[in-house]
C-alpha cells in the first residue's frame, strides 16, 4: 500500500489491553470499550474504572480530611455566632469568581440577617492577584475581622502578616503550590501543602471552596440537596481552569453539568441565554468557549466584580443587565484581541528568521496579551512573548507562551537577575522587566534556545501549577486559555489515538451515547479519539463561512455504511486528496444529541490519502 503522506505519523495508538485485563473488567461489569478508554486515561483496576463510571457523590472524600479544614470550620462558626464582619476575597478569573461566589452564597444562607457579609475581588491591572496591602487597609476600615480567600493567597506571607497586625484573621482556601515558607494564616486549606494527606490534589479553587461549604453545611446539618445545588458553579470553575477531570473533579463536574443544565440561578440562566446555549444540552465545551470567556471578560476588560455580582444575584432584572454587560465586554475583548493579534503578527513577520518572537507596544491591554501570545505561538509553532510597555514607569509586563521542546520558565530563570518579577511553568509564563532590557532578554532567549537550555519542569516562586493541569496564571494574571470557538488539536501535545476501528458500522448514535458515559471530557479525560483505516472517499468539498473547513463523505468498502466528516480548518489538506480513492482518518464522534433525530458525524482531526 502506497501511503501518499506521512502526516499521520505524529499520531500514536495506545497499546491494547490484554485478554486477561478485558476479562477482569468484564467480570466487574465494565464493558471492553470503556475498559480500554479508561486504561488509556490512567485507570487500570476494575475498582478504579467502576468508581469513575458511577461517579457517586456519596463516595467523595470527607471534606474534614483536607488539612486545616476543622480549624477553618471552627473559626467560621465562631464568626457566624458572634455576627462578625466576614469578607470573601477571590480572584479575577472564572475559577476565582465561581469559588468566591459559591462560598458567598453558602455563607449568606448561614449568617444572621444582621451580620455583614462582604466580598473583594482584586482589579487585574491595579492590584494583581492575591491579597494586597491597600485592599487590607480598605477592608479593615469597612470593619472586616475575618477574611476567607478563594483561589489565591498561598504565597502571600507578608500580606497575611500585615492582616494580623490589623486584627484580621485570614483563612486561605487555594490550590496553587505554596512556597517553602507558608503564610501564617489562621487556617490554610490547600491540598498541595506537603503536610496534607488528602488524596485528591487536583481540585481547583472552586473545588476547595465547595469542600469548605460541604464541611460547613454538614456542621450545621443542612441538607445534601443544598450542597448539590452549588455544583453548577463547581462545573464552570473546574472546566474553565482546565483542571484534570479525573477522580473527585470528574464526579463533581459530572454532577455539576446535570445541575448547570437545570440551574435556577438567575445569573447563570441569563449568561446561558447570552451565550446562545440551550438548557438541557450544555456540554463541557460550552463552558470553555461560551460561559467562561464571558466571565473572564469582566476581569480582563473592566472588573471581575461584575461577574461575581452576576453569580450571586437572585434578581432576574439585575441578572439580565449584568449578563448584557459581560457579553458586551466579551465582544470588546474579542475585537481588541483580533487587533492586537494583527499588530503582533506584523512584528513577528519582521522576525521570521528568529526562532523566538518578541513583540511589544505601548499600553497594550494586559488582560489580553497572554491570549494573543498563545494564539500566535500555536499559529506559527514558535515561542512568543508579548509585552505591554508603560512609558510612565519604564516597565514592561510580558506574557510568554511556548512549545513542549522549549521550557520558557527555565529560560527566564536564566535571566532572573534582570527581571523585576516572573512566574509560570514550562509552556506559559509572565514577567515584568525594565523596558530598556527587552532587546537583551530577546537575545538571551534566542541564545538559550540555540544552545539548548535545560528542559526539566520548574516550579517558580511557589506559584506554579503542575504541568499536567495545563494552566498557569502568569504575572499578568492571564491564564493560558483557548480562544477558539472551534477546537483544533494543539501542535505541541503528543497526539494519541484511543482505538482503531476496523468496521464502520460500529460508529452509531448508540456508540456515541455509550462514549458520553465517560464524560465530562477535558483535561486529563480528553474526548476519545479514533482511527479508521482504508475507507472510501466518496466526495470532498470546502465548507464554512470562509471555506476554511474540509468536509468529506466516507463509506465502508462494501458501500453499506456512510458517514459525513468535517475537518475544521482543514481546507489546506484538500490538494493532497486529489486522485485518492481511499483514506485513513483520525476523528472524534459528534452528534446533535437529539434522541428524536439520532444523527452522528465525524469530527476529523487528520486525514491521510491512500494511493493504489
Amino acid at each position: 500500500m502506497d501511503v501518499a503522506s506521512h502526516h499521520s505519523e505524529a499520531w500514536e495508538l495506545y497499546p491494547q489491553l490484554s485478554a486477561a485485563d478485558f476479562a477482569a473488567a468484564k467480570q466487574a461489569g465494565v464493558e471492553a470499550m470503556h475498559a480500554q478508554l479508561l486504561a488509556n486515561r490512567g485507570l487500570h483496576t476494575p475498582e478504579e474504572m467502576n468508581a469513575f463510571l458511577q461517579a457517586r457523590y456519596d463516595q467523595t472524600p470527607d471534606p474534614n480530611a483536607l488539612i486545616d479544614m476543622p480549624l477553618a470550620v471552627e473559626r467560621i462558626q465562631r464568626a457566624l455566632q458572634e455576627k462578625e464582619h466576614i469578607t470573601v476575597y477571590g480572584d479575577y478569573d472564572a475559577d476565582g469568581v465561581t469559588s468566591s461566589s459559591l462560598l458567598f452564597r453558602a455563607l449568606r444562607t448561614l449568617k444572621d440577617h444582621e451580620a455583614i457579609l462582604d466580598f473583594h475581588i482584586p482589579h487585574r491591572q491595579n492590584d494583581g492577584c492575591g491579597l494586597n496591602l491597600a485592599a487590607l487597609d480598605q477592608l479593615k476600615a469597612r470593619g472586616t475581622s475575618l477574611i476567607i480567600t478563594t483561589d489565591c493567597a498561598s504565597s502571600d506571607v507578608e500580606q497575611v502578616e500585615y492582616a494580623k497586625t490589623l486584627g484580621i484573621d485570614v483563612i486561605i482556601t487555594d490550590h496553587h503550590h505554596p512556597p517553602a515558607q507558608r503564610p501564617q494564616a489562621y487556617a490554610m486549606v490547600n491540598p498541595w501543602r506537603p503536610d496534607c494527606t488528602y488524596g485528591e490534589r487536583y481540585l481547583c479553587g472552586v473545588g476547595i471552596a465547595f469542600k469548605l461549604t460541604q464541611a460547613l453545611y454538614r456542621a450545621y446539618k443542612r441538607t445534601q440537596q443544598e450542597e448539590l445545588d452549588l455544583l453548577d458553579l463547581v462545573a464552570i470553575g473546574t472546566v474553565a481552569d482546565i483542571a484534570p477531570l479525573l477522580g473527585e473533579n470528574h464526579t463533581l463536574v459530572r454532577l455539576g453539568m446535570h445541575y448547570l443544565n437545570r440551574t435556577q440561578k438567575p445569573g447563570l440562566q441569563a449568561l446561558i441565554r447570552k451565550a446562545n446555549l440551550q438548557p438541557g444540552r450544555i456540554k463541557e465545551r460550552d463552558i470553555a468557549f461560551g460561559i467562561a470567556p464571558r466571565i473572564n471578560a469582566a476581569g480582563r476588560m473592566q472588573t471581575a466584580s461584575l461577574a461575581f455580582e452576576l453569580m450571586i444575584t437572585d434578581d432576574v432584572d439585575e441578572a439580565n443587565a449584568l449578563a448584557d454587560q459581560l457579553d458586551g465586554l466579551n465582544i470588546l475583548r474579542q475585537h481588541q484581541t483580533e487587533e492586537l493579534t494583527r499588530n503582533v503578527r506584523e512584528q513577528s513577520l519582521a522576525q521570521s528568521d528568529k526562532t523566538i518572537i518578541l513583540a511589544s507596544g505601548e499600553h497594550w491591554h494586559e488582560g489580553i496579551i497572554g491570549l494573543v501570545a498563545g494564539k500566535l505561538a500555536e499559529e506559527i509553532n514558535k515561542p512568543v512573548l508579548v509585552l505591554s510597555q508603560d512609558p510612565r514607569t519604564q516597565l514592561s509586563r510580558g506574557s510568554a507562551r511556548s512549545q513542549k521542546d522549549f521550557n520558557i520558565i527555565e529560560a527566564l530563570r536564566g535571566f532572573a537577575n534582570q527581571l523585576v518579577r516572573y512566574g509560570g511553568h514550562a509552556q506559559a509564563a509572565g514577567f515584568t522587566i525594565r523596558t530598556e532590557l527587552t532587546e537583551q532578554l530577546h537575545e538571551h532567549l534566542l541564545s538559550w534556545k540555540e544552545h539548548g537550555g535545560p528542559l526539566a519542569p520548574a516550579v517558580i516562586e511557589g506559584t506554579s501549577l503542575p504541568d499536567q493541569t495545563g494552566v498557569v496564571t502568569d504575572q499578568t494574571g492571564t491564564p493560558a486559555e483557548s480562544e477558539n470557538s472551534e477546537e483544533i488539536v494543539p501542535t505541541n501535545q503528543l497526539k494519541m489515538v484511543d482505538l482503531l476501528f476496523t468496521r464502520m458500522e460500529l460508529l452509531s448514535y448508540a456508540q456515541y451515547k455509550n462514549l458520553r458515559q465517560l464524560s465530562p471530557f477535558g483535561a486529563g479525560n480528553p474526548e476519545p479519539t479514533f482511527k479508521l483505516e482504508k475507507v472510501k472517499l466518496l466526495d470532498k468539498w470546502l465548507s464554512g463561512m470562509t471555506k476554511q473547513n474540509l468536509t468529506m463523505r466516507l463509506s465502508s468498502l462494501d458501500g453499506k455504511f456512510q458517514h459525513k466528516g468535517t475537518y475544521l480548518r482543514g481546507a489546506a489538506e484538500l490538494p493532497k486528496l486529489n486522485g485518492a480513492s481511499y483514506v485513513n482518518v483520525i476523528f472524534r464522534l459528534e452528534s446533535s444529541e437529539d434522541d428524536s433525530r439520532p444523527e452522528i458525524w465525524l469530527k476529523i482531526l487528520d486525514v491521510e490519502p491512500i494511493r493504489g
